[in-house]
């Protein structure tokens, strides 16, 4: 088997991320990836990992911990999803992609043992991603990788990484995503998302909501497990719950000191001292918190033996690089790409935008995926100056004329052109921008591939750079 027969055979699976629904009981989910990692020989048991789930923020929290874990010499394995150019983006080594050839030989192991047990009729047919989730585990084994961080796929409490028993269980911010599986409360959705948390375990959280976090703090207790929360110094957004005894008052509390172009600086708050004068790369008061989350994650793995020093800590948080987050790819007109997918994700870009950049006229380039809150997206773009709206090459991607119709509904005082691909969409808003114009792609990280992908085309050194081959 060669690398794009592994691919063929792992997408002939069935596929949440390309088509939509599961196949199968949810509940099997567990007990059929245990079976497979078993015959694997349980790899996932030879190193250590903590394990991160999260509506928004896993994928940069992941990030960040990895990356300081690297910095202190530790051989880490980075598990994440969905990727933007190739597969292997989704499994690194110390910060490089498995190999096509890794891949392939994998896979073909893999195949065999897949093919073994669902001849024995006892689970519903493996999907895509817990056969990916059971390569990344074998592969980090392989590698002799001394810690995996590992970001949930969706959920968490039924989500193919929970067969692993992390040092450390993290919870990034949580909003409204997903419902037609997680539910359609806060609530609903922070509890299956705590389903990571393990007995006698510890779970640390940047969740701000008072709803996600009682129901956070509940499946903690119920679990005797050490509750860590993580929150902005200027307040806590769950006092009154604090105050009645509901919940534990925040650990970790951050604050920015100095925003510019290129980097934040901030200080954290923690238990035993303040780190000052902390940068990081990546714009946004979203990803301070994201920031401060791992810290938080970097401290209590040091309380459980895993090392680091304040060096690697600062050079890590530093030195950090996770595309398609708020990522510059030109200037004049200023370009830039995000993958911000949800209502709360997209106030969150918009935001952002406002305190890093300045412009005549905002152009949103615009495509997302049809299961998404599509009101409440265009709702949240509804100050902005113009959409074009576009579709990626993707099958759950929103049709054209659905977007149109809701912004004539719910933003009508933006001016829409459209696009049918995301090519011809970027192309039409450099046309229509001045020079002194903001264009931001956003809607889904497949968008924001197809459009990095794009600026490397135009001349964009570093979206160049961060593309090590392109399989869709």
């Amino acid at each position: 088997m060669n690398y794009q027969e592994a691919l063929a055979y792992l997408y002939s699976l069935s596929d949440f991320e390309r088509g939509g629904p599961f196949s199968h009981a949810p509940e099997e989910n567990l007990p059929r990836e245990a079976r497979l990692l078993a015959a694997l020989g349980n790899p996932q048991q030879r190193y250590n990992c903590t394990l991160i789930a999260g509506t928004k923020g896993k994928g940069s929290t992941a990030a960040y911990i990895e990356r300081v874990l690297r910095e202190a010499g530790l051989r880490t394995g980075l598990y994440t999803q969905p990727d933007l150019h190739t597969f292997r983006e989704r499994m690194r080594v110390n910060g490089r992609l498995i190999s096509e050839a890794e891949v392939a030989e994998l896979v073909t192991e893999l195949r065999a043992a897949v093919e073994q047990i669902e001849r024995l009729h006892e689970f519903s047919p493996y999907i895509t991603y817990e056969v990916a989730t059971a390569l990344a585990l074998l592969y980090f084994a392989r590698q002799r990788v001394e810690h995996a961080v590992l970001e949930v796929g969706l959920g968490g409490r039924l989500d193919a990484t929970n067969v692993t028993q992390p040092l450390v269980s993290v919870i990034a911010s949580i909003s409204y995503d997903h419902m037609q599986i997680l539910g359609n409360t806060l609530t609903e959705i922070a509890t299956e998302k705590a389903g990571i948390i393990k007995t006698g375990g510890i779970v640390v959280t940047s969740a701000q909501s008072p709803e996600a976090l009682l129901a956070i703090a509940g499946v903690a207790h119920a679990r005797q497990a050490k509750l860590v929360r993580v929150g902005a110094l200027a307040g806590d957004t769950a006092q009154a719950e604090v105050d009645a005894g509901r919940l534990p008052a925040l650990s970790y509390r951050y604050a920015l000191e100095e925003r510019a172009t290129a980097y934040q600086r901030f200080t954290v708050h923690t238990p035993g001292q303040a780190y000052s004068g902390l940068e990081i790369p990546l714009a946004g008061q979203h990803q301070l918190e994201n920031a401060a989350l791992a810290l938080a994650t970097l401290e209590t793995l040091r309380d459980k033996g895993v090392a680091w020093n304040e060096d690697a800590l600062r050079q890590g948080l530093r030195s950090v690089f996770w595309p398609a987050r708020i990522e510059v790819v030109a200037q004049n007109p200023t370009i830039v790409v995000d993958g911000a997918h949800n209502t709360d994700s997209m106030q969150k870009l918009l935001l952002a935008l406002q305190e890093s950049f300045q412009w005549h006229c905002l152009f949103v380039v615009l495509g997302v995926a049809r299961d998404k809150d599509l009101p409440g997206i265009v709702q949240a773009l509804s100050t902005i100056d113009a959409v074009v709206l576009t579709r990626a090459a993707n099958p759950r991607a929103a049709a054209i004329e659905q977007l149109q119709a809701l912004f004539e509904q719910y933003a009508p005082r933006v001016q829409v052109y459209t696009a049918e691909t995301s090519d011809a969409a970027m192309n039409l808003a450099a046309d229509l921008a001045e020079s002194t114009d903001l264009i931001c792609a956003t809607g889904s990280l497949y968008l924001a591939a197809e459009v990095l992908r794009w600026a490397a085309a135009h001349g964009d050194a570093v979206a160049r750079e961060g593309i090590e081959g392109v399989d869709h």
